[in-house]
C-alpha cells in the first residue's frame, strides 16, 4: 500500500467514524441536500438564525424592512496582508494590499412561502503586481443565490434554490467575523463538489435543486428530487493541467419514516450523469443507495447524516466501474446560547482530470472534504469565530493524490453602533504527489472595520 493510499484510508476511516457518532447519538440535522456531487454544490435550505446569535453584543434585532422584505447588509473594508500572493511552491512574494467584502441577504415570509435571496463578494487588492505563470495577485471571489420553500397544504413542501460561487480551491479565503454561520452563505455549506489541486485553482460553479416531499400518513413521507451543477475550473499556471470542466445532472428518491415526533430514519436511491465539456470520452454514470438519519431539531442539534455505497462506471467503456463508500452530513449544535457549532462531511465522485505538469487524465478519482466551524459571541461587545476544513482528491489507478488544509480564525470588538473592529487570520496548505506536481502553503492576515446594519 502506498502512503498516498494510507493516508487517505486513515482519513477516511477518521471521517467514518465521526460519521457513526453521529449517527449513534441522533444528532444529525434535516437538510434538503441529497447524497451526490451536484447536491452536494448547493446552497444549504435557508434557516432563521438562532435568537442568540441575531441579537449578541450591540448588533441590532432586525435588519431593513423593504415591501415585505428584511435586508441585512453588512461589509467589511481593511487591509490584507499575503505572504504567498502567487500561491507558489517556491519564489515567494509577500504584498500588502486592501480587502473589501461586501454581504447581503434578503428574507420574505409569506406563510405558504419562504425565499432567502443572498450575495458576498471578496476583493483582494494588490495594486502594482503583475502576474506570474499566468496567475494574477489580485483575486476576486463571490457567491450569489436564492433558496425558496412553498408548502402548498401541510402535508406538501417543495424547496428549490440556486446557487452561483466563484472560489479559490475548495475553500477559499473566508472571512468568517463578516458572515455569521447561520447565513445561507456560511463556510460550512459553500460547494464541495470540485477536485482539490496542488496550485491555486479558481472554479466557477453553478448549482440548482429542486425536490417535493409528501407526506403519505404521519409518519412516512417520500421525497424526490433533481438537480445539476456546471462546473468549469479556470485557467491553472502555465503548464499545468487541471480537472476537466462538465456538467453533473443529479436525481434521487427517498423514503422515511418518522421513528419519533423529532427524527426519521429514511433510505434513498439516487444517480448522477457527468458530462464534459468538449469531449465525451471522460462521460460517466453513477448511482448510489444510502440510509440515514435526519432532523430539524434534537435537543441542541440539527442535521443529517447517511451512509451506504456508490458506483461508477465510464458511459464510452475506457475506464474500469469504480465502487466506493457513499457517507456525509452536516450537523448544526448549539451547546450555549452564544455559541454554534456546525460541521459537514462528504465523499463522493469527483472529475476526471490529474496534477502535475504532463501527466495523464484519468476518469475515475474520489473526493473528500471536511468542514468546521465556531462563532462564539464571547462578551457584550466581543465575538469570535473559528473555522477548519481537509480535502483529498485521489485518483485510481494512478499515484496522482492532492489534499489540502484550511485552518483560521478571527476576533471583532464592536465599539460604536454597528461598527466593529476586525481581525482574521487564514492558513492554507496543499500538497500533492505525482511527477512536477505542486504545493504550497499560504498565510493571510486581515484587519478592518466591519459595519452590519
Amino acid at each position: 500500500m502506498t502512503n498516498s493510499l494510507r493516508l487517505r484510508v486513515g482519513r477516511q476511516a477518521l471521517a467514518g467514524a465521526s460519521l457513526l457518532a453521529i449517527l449513534a447519538s441522533s444528532t444529525a440535522f434535516a437538510d434538503d441536500i441529497a447524497p451526490g456531487p451536484a447536491a452536494q454544490g448547493a446552497a444549504i435550505e435557508a434557516s432563521s438564525p438562532p435568537a442568540a446569535l441575531s441579537a449578541a453584543g450591540p448588533r441590532p434585532d432586525g435588519g431593513i424592512p423593504i415591501e415585505g422584505w428584511m435586508l441585512y447588509p453588512s461589509v467589511f473594508v481593511g487591509g490584507v496582508f499575503n505572504d504567498n500572493v502567487y500561491q507558489a511552491e517556491t519564489h515567494r512574494v509577500s504584498a500588502i494590499g486592501l480587502r473589501l467584502t461586501p454581504n447581503i441577504e434578503a428574507d420574505l415570509d409569506s406563510g405558504l412561502h419562504k425565499t432567502t435571496v443572498y450575495g458576498n463578494a471578496d476583493a483582494q487588492l494588490y495594486p502594482g503586481y503583475n502576474s506570474n505563470l499566468g496567475q494574477t495577485a489580485s483575486t476576486v471571489s463571490g457567491r450569489t443565490g436564492f433558496a425558496h420553500l412553498w408548502s402548498p397544504t401541510s402535508d406538501v413542501v417543495a424547496r428549490i434554490s440556486v446557487d452561483y460561487t466563484r472560489q479559490d480551491g475548495p475553500f477559499g479565503s473566508t472571512l468568517a467575523t463578516s458572515t455569521p454561520i447561520s447565513s445561507a452563505t456560511s463556510f460550512v455549506g459553500a460547494p464541495s463538489a470540485l477536485n482539490v489541486a496542488g496550485y491555486r485553482q479558481f472554479t466557477d460553479q453553478t448549482t440548482a435543486n429542486l425536490s417535493v416531499q409528501k407526506n403519505l400518513t404521519d409518519q412516512t413521507f417520500v421525497r424526490i428530487g433533481g438537480g445539476l451543477q456546471d462546473l468549469v475550473y479556470e485557467r491553472p499556471p502555465i503548464g499545468f493541467g487541471s480537472a476537466l470542466s462538465g456538467i453533473d445532472y443529479n436525481a434521487f428518491a427517498r423514503g422515511g419514516f418518522w421513528v419519533t415526533p423529532l427524527f426519521n430514519a429514511f433510505v434513498e436511491a439516487g444517480g448522477d450523469a457527468r458530462r464534459y465539456h468538449g469531449t465525451s470520452f471522460f462521460d460517466t454514470n453513477a448511482y448510489r443507495v444510502v440510509a440515514g438519519l435526519s432532523s430539524d431539531l434534537i435537543g441542541l442539534f440539527r442535521g443529517e447524516a447517511y451512509g451506504g455505497l456508490q458506483q461508477q462506471f465510464s458511459t464510452q467503456h475506457v475506464f474500469g466501474t469504480l465502487t466506493a463508500p457513499a457517507y456525509g452530513g452536516r450537523i448544526t449544535y448549539y451547546p450555549t446560547q452564544y455559541l454554534t457549532i456546525a460541521a459537514s462531511v462528504d465523499d463522493s465522485f469527483g472529475s476526471a482530470g490529474g496534477s502535475g505538469a504532463g501527466s495523464a487524465l484519468t476518469a475515475n478519482s474520489t473526493t473528500l472534504q471536511a468542514r468546521l466551524q465556531a462563532d462564539y459571541a464571547m462578551f457584550e461587545y466581543w465575538r469570535a469565530s473559528a473555522r477548519g476544513g481537509y480535502a483529498d482528491t485521489h485518483y485510481s489507478g494512478s499515484p496522482l493524490f492532492t489534499e489540502a488544509w484550511l485552518a483560521g480564525a478571527g476576533v471583532s470588538y464592536s465599539f460604536w453602533r454597528n461598527f466593529a473592529l476586525t481581525l482574521d487570520y487564514q492558513f492554507t496548505r496543499t500538497s500533492s504527489t505525482g511527477v512536477g506536481a505542486l504545493s504550497y502553503t499560504d498565510n493571510l492576515l486581515s484587519a478592518g472595520v466591519t459595519y452590519h446594519y
